[in-house]
């Protein structure tokens, strides 16, 4: 049975997805108060709106600034020079570099996977590079740009962002809907509010729900989304999950499956901004329903399927970064098993977490969303 959960706040509605929040002042402290039994500490600091991380085999950890940088942190220490080699982003509101994955042959390819926003104001997508980390993991060698959406749109809002990867070799690309092109998330022709599935060479599986329809991309692999900016697959059950941001209410947390259409705008749980009713269905027939939705919205970003051993009560949850208040910043912990409802950690940090991913002996990374970033080593406490 899949669980229906709705998560109601006190006070009003949090904004939409990836705009920017104010500092928090103890966001480059040495440590954050936290609930008993864990430990919060930072990792580095100095960062420009981190945005995604992924750890190397050597323990190190890459991170992408939105501002357009790749760095990386060695031994705990930032290294002050950016990776070099790196393509130039259109950096702008929600704009610049996106998210990182690992081929999962790094070990002996080196091969790294960025999303970032591609072009300029009045005419902008996003992209995908792939390049070869060098030895000393100070350029990223024979960048390709892999994959291109095909959108022409203006302005800075709803990129999407993350890469995964399946365990069939494919890689997942998700992608928003530009914010005034919303209407497209309902059109196959069109990447806008879409995830899309490719190989690491960018080419297109010919096994995609949508590679042999007329008038629709191939590279589709489900639509109706917003702004799609957290994936994870639990190998377990074989279950893919994704949240997306809602406009004001109405977050959503979704299982995928090839072909299904997630509803937007067609149905919501949210309203426009102003308070305008963007569709009065929140349920219709061959569209899908959320696991979790939140209303108010917690501006969701980040998500990883824990399967550590240093929190044992975690294994096989879902760990959620959120960014805005009053529902938000903080990290949600949902428990999949039947029944269960999400629970909010690191309330009293308040701190936004733009990103959030496992390091190899069970503990925690978690990278801050303000413009004086950071990333925390979450732990369980000594």
């Amino acid at each position: 049975m899949r669980l229906m959960i709705t998560l109601a706040a006190a006070a009003g509605l949090a904004a939409c997805a990836g705009d920017s929040t104010d500092a928090n002042a103890d966001a480059n402290g040495p440590t954050m108060a936290v609930e008993s039994g864990l430990s919060l500490d930072l990792v580095a600091d100095g960062l420009e709106f981190p945005w995604g991380m992924a750890v190397l085999p050597t323990g190190d950890l890459l991170v992408t600034e939105r501002e357009g940088r790749l760095r990386i942190v060695r031994d705990g220490v930032l290294d002050p020079e950016p990776i070099a080699g790196t393509p130039e982003a259109y950096v702008d509101n929600q704009g610049g570099y996106l998210g990182l994955a690992l081929d999962p042959e790094f070990a002996t390819n080196r091969l790294v996977y960025m999303a970032y926003a591609a072009g300029d104001r009045d005419s902008n997508n996003t992209s995908v590079v792939r390049g070869r980390l060098s030895a000393g993991a100070t350029a990223l060698e024979d960048p390709e740009v892999i994959f291109e959406s095909n959108v022409e749109k203006s302005g800075g809002a709803h990129f999407g962002g993350r890469l995964h990867f399946m365990p069939d070799g494919a890689l997942l690309v998700t992608l928003g809907d530009g914010f005034r092109w919303m209407d497209q998330a309902q059109t196959l022709d069109n990447h806008f509010g879409k995830i899309v599935r490719i190989m690491p060479d960018g080419s297109i599986p010919g096994d995609n729900p949508f590679f042999n329809e007329d008038n629709a991309d191939p590279a589709v692999w489900t639509y109706g989304h917003r702004n799609v900016q957290g994936i994870a697959y639990d190998a377990a059950s074989g279950t893919l999950y994704a949240h997306e941001h809602g406009p004001k209410g109405g977050d959503e947390l979704n299982v995928i499956a090839p072909g299904n259409n997630y509803g937007w705008p067609e149905i919501t749980y949210g309203v426009n901004y102003d308070g305008t009713v963007i569709s009065n269905k929140t349920a219709m027939e061959g569209m899908e329903q959320p696991v979790v939705k939140w209303v108010p919205s917690i501006a969701p970003s980040g998500m990883t399927l824990y399967q550590g051993d240093m929190f044992p009560e975690w294994k096989g949850d879902l760990l959620v970064g959120a960014m805005n208040g009053p529902a938000g910043r903080k990290l949600v912990r949902i428990d999949l098993d039947d029944d269960a409802e999400p629970v909010d950690l690191l309330t009293d940090a308040g701190q936004g977490w733009r990103d959030v991913i496992e390091a190899p002996d069970g503990s925690l990374y978690l990278a801050t969303t303000d413009l004086e970033g950071a990333v925390y080593r979450l732990s369980a406490a000594q």
